[in-house]
């Protein structure tokens, strides 16, 4: 695939928009159901000022990306809408409904993942937890040999500039995808969901790019939609250690916004990513209307509290 999408990106540099729409579309005729391509597609448009062209083909993605249990992917796409069509409300109650009929379809308790357990976050570790409870052999941590690059400032995806889907092989794109499910979706009601998509904000990080620093004070949780994030935390002698890496789907830094305590891990983007973000201002504004969305979220991080991969690491002579 990446042979394929060279000469688009070479294109996109140039500023060559309408070379790169044709390029695309001659892509897509070949394989109509590719969602890479599609959301590169739409990308592009938005680039070239084309916008209202590239609605319905978000509008079609968004739909199909919920419907197949990829919400916070389509939740991605809506906020591209919305920047074409600001004020655009009927996207967020289509997509919640969407969202609700696959959480009713899927087998097994909302908020767990496909092995029955809710999914590993970074900051839901007890440090004075013993780290051999489990009887598991702790696993060996992978050494950083540089430390993680200054903070970098997010772009709030600015004009669109960072295209989505830029990588990927033959392979991948044809691959049945697994579905990813944020259990941060599952436990809400119509309205509730609606107000949490309409609070998220879509923001874009580069290789290298930090997310959040250890120890900075926390005001915000975030949801990966695109792209690998990498955890590091400090261990007894202050050494970076990576002790996590999170994909598509990962949902992660509620203890700060519920709790005001600093960040516990340092998280950097692995590859170009997409987040979705919640502040706590902004989630304060929606528990005031919807005060069961904070109890969501409490029952979320309490039943994944007990991950101690972190505080083997911080224990260690």
């Amino acid at each position: 695939m990446e042979f394929l999408m060279d000469p688009v990106q070479d294109l996109v540099a140039r500023k060559s928009y309408p070379k790169a729409v044709e390029l695309l579309k001659a892509q897509l005729a070949r394989r109509p159901n590719d969602p890479r391509l599609r959301l590169k597609l739409a990308d592009v448009l938005i680039l070239a000022g084309r916008g209202q062209e590239a609605v319905g083909g978000l509008m079609a993605l968004a739909d199909a990306e919920a419907a197949d249990g990829f919400a916070a992917k389509a939740i991605a796409i809506l906020k591209r809408i919305e920047k074409i069509e600001p004020g655009r409300r009927d996207v967020e109650e289509r997509l919640a409904r969407l969202i609700q009929e696959k959480v009713r379809r899927a087998p097994g308790p909302a908020g767990t993942a496909a092995g029955g357990r809710p999914e590993l976050g970074l900051e839901e570790f007890d440090p004075s937890a013993d780290p051999l409870a489990s009887g598991a052999p702790p696993p060996e941590p992978e050494i950083n040999p540089d430390p993680p690059a200054p903070v970098a400032t997010p772009t709030a995806d600015p004009d669109l500039e960072d295209l989505a889907y830029v990588a990927g092989t033959e392979t991948d794109a044809a691959a049945p995808r697994a579905v990813v499910s944020t259990p941060l979706f599952e436990g809400f009601s119509r309205d509730e969901l609606v107000a949490v998509i309409r609070g998220l904000k879509l923001l874009t990080f580069e290789p290298g790019d930090v997310l959040v620093t250890e120890g900075a004070p926390g005001g915000s949780l975030f949801i990966l939609t695109t792209g690998t994030v990498k955890a590091f935390v400090k261990d007894a002698r202050g050494e970076s250690v990576k002790v996590h890496e999170l994909g598509e789907g990962s949902f992660f830094g509620e203890i700060s916004i519920l709790t005001g305590k600093p960040r516990t891990a340092t998280l950097t983007a692995a590859t170009s990513c997409e987040v979705l973000e919640l502040d706590k201002a902004t989630l304060d504004s929606i528990t005031r209307s919807h005060p069961h969305v904070l109890e969501v979220l409490k029952r979320f991080h309490e039943a994944r509290a007990q991950d101690t991969v972190e505080a083997i690491i911080r224990n260690r002579p």
